[in-house]
């Protein structure tokens, strides 16, 4: 399509400098999300005076608290920053990190950390902005698939240096003995040096935000050019401001949607070995890739008028919800599991306790975690599902899924030499059928979805549900472990795998072949050897 826009050169080049200060900021945020659990569990025990009774669940509350107030305020902070300005939205969510993360440092009551997570919550709307700031800066299609790269990269690589960080900086007076005496300041505060360094951390990230981040808010452009979509797609994407202005070309029906369908739940502030911020409308999917789906001719993208939601819409989601909820509860579980004392002799099957780590040690098996994700997703999950296809790799994932919770409860009854290998097999199916699964679920549903105009609609329902799911997981295992015990939540975690497996027979299976998978370095990959479409129940078997 002809375009009136002037052939600036530098206004189409790859926007270098400011995603790199943007990816600056998004780095500080994972460090103090992830640094949490390697010692949530100790730290209730600790506020508690030493009580374990319900320090699971406590500890769980603690890890959603943060969500569901940013889940409460994020579209009002969306719309502020429509309003106000990007930049001013996101400063000022990094400093509601920071001002979190100094008082659950300082907390000496549960009721004032848990509150801590609460305002932190809700002083930060950076989940849609960051997004929106990307999808602003690109000018040059040609340079999405980088750009929108650098943001789950950047996620999944503070996260890994977060989980090492909580770790090791969490209780020094008492593994540091020499350099932080126990009548110190962190020994009166033991869990303050990780939340300082995290200060730190956003503290720089401000700073730099503040003189070298430019505003991207189409508002305050001059020229209707300037604005950041494609005139012939009036559908909302992942380019589309957060609120468009009244005076663009069909401006009712495209206003309207923008307000209406674009979603900003915060499950990306629940912390994962990958960002699980997702929306269909992004060729991400989840992953550090762009994955690219063939048009279909039957799908209507000038005028669609149908329903939104189909059969093969409801049973994906409900699929995907399942598999985030125990995805979540394993985050929150291992933790708890690793820091419990056990409750039986070594070489015997513990079914109550835990299996007896420090925090040290959970940093590193949650570092190792990052890694796995990110190797994974950026290895692996191309050249699997190149050679399964996307149906069979969501539906084997699915299907084995129990097997990397099952084998928990009985780690306790190896050799000590066995226990750790143990932990990271487990560590490994579970990063590898999660990477797997989330995005070939993503795929299925945006290939389900009639029509280009009703993806933001779609996309609600799919987060909101997610969301949700990951969010009630971690207090709900944290009761069932309170209740009957590491086996008994483990189980748990089994049971809901096992039920989305059963759940599976009412997915119509749907091929999804053409598929041009793209890693940001213009090397792309169509996936093209899945079988002609075909269309009826899932029967849970190999072709």
């Amino acid at each position: 399509m002809p375009s009136d826009r002037p052939q600036d050169p530098t206004s189409h080049a790859f926007p270098t400098k400011q995603l790199t200060i943007l990816a600056i900021c998004r780095f500080s945020e994972p460090i103090a999300f992830n640094s949490i659990l390697a010692y949530t569990y100790v730290m209730v025990k600790d506020l508690h005076g030493g009580d374990d009774t319900d320090a699971s669940f406590y500890a769980g509350l603690l890890v959603s608290a943060y969500a569901v107030a940013e889940a409460l305020t994020a579209i009002g902070w969306g719309a502020l920053s429509d309003r106000y300005g990007r930049k001013p939205v996101v400063l000022f969510g990094l400093g509601g990190v920071a001002i979190s993360s100094l008082i659950f440092g300082l907390a000496k009551e549960y009721w004032v950390a848990l509150l801590a997570r609460f305002i932190g919550g809700a002083l930060n709307g950076n989940v849609a902005v960051m997004q929106t700031m990307v999808a602003e800066m690109v000018k040059n299609p040609e340079h999405e698939p980088k750009a929108y790269a650098t943001q789950p990269f950047v996620w999944t690589l503070g996260g890994i240096i977060g989980s090492a960080m909580g770790g090791f900086l969490a209780q020094p007076a008492r593994f540091y003995p020499s350099l932080f005496p126990a009548d110190g300041l962190f020994g009166r505060y033991p869990y303050l040096l990780p939340n300082l360094v995290s200060v730190a951390v956003i503290v720089l990230a401000i700073l730099q935000g503040i003189f070298f981040l430019e505003e991207t808010n189409p508002r305050g452009k001059k020229s209707a050019h300037e604005f950041v979509f494609e005139e012939e797609d009036e559908s909302v994407d992942e380019r589309t401001p957060l609120h468009r202005h009244n005076d663009r070309r069909s401006s009712a029906r495209s206003h309207s949607r923008a307000t209406t369908e674009r979603t900003m739940f915060a499950e990306e502030s629940l912390p994962l070995p990958v960002e699980q911020n997702f929306d269909l409308r992004r060729s991400s999917f989840g992953t550090v890739h762009s994955i690219k789906l063939p048009i279909s001719a039957t799908k209507n993208t000038e005028t669609y008028k149908g329903p939104a939601f189909n059969f093969t819409i409801i049973m994906v989601t409900i699929a995907f919800v399942l598999v985030s909820y125990h995805q979540m509860a394993f985050s929150s579980l291992l933790p708890t599991h690793l820091l419990d004392k056990p409750a039986a002799a070594p070489g015997q099957i513990d079914l109550i306790g835990g299996l007896g780590y420090t925090v040290h040690d959970v940093g590193v098996y949650l570092a190792v975690n990052g890694v796995l994700g990110l190797f994974i997703q950026a290895i692996i999950f191309p050249i699997f599902v190149d050679k399964v296809g996307v149906w069979k790799s969501f539906v084997l994932n699915i299907v084995l899924y129990p097997l990397a919770y099952v084998v928990m409860p009985f780690l306790s009854a190896l050799p000590p030499a066995l226990v750790s290998p143990g932990i990271y097999l487990s560590l490994i199916m579970q990063s590898f059928f999660g990477i797997v699964v989330i995005p070939c679920a993503l795929i299925l549903l945006k290939d389900a979805t009639p029509s280009p105009l009703v993806l933001g609609k779609v996309n609600g329902l799919a987060m909101s549900a997610c969301c949700l799911a990951r969010t009630i997981s971690p207090p709900l295992v944290g009761i069932i472990y309170s209740a009957g015990g590491s086996a008994a939540a483990w189980l748990s975690c089994a049971g809901v795998a096992v039920i989305g497996v059963m759940q599976l027979f009412w997915v119509p299976r749907k091929h999804v072949h053409g598929i041009v998978m793209d890693d940001g370095t213009r090397m792309a990959k169509t996936i093209s050897n899945s079988r002609n479409e075909e269309d009826g129940r899932c029967p849970v078997v190999a072709e």
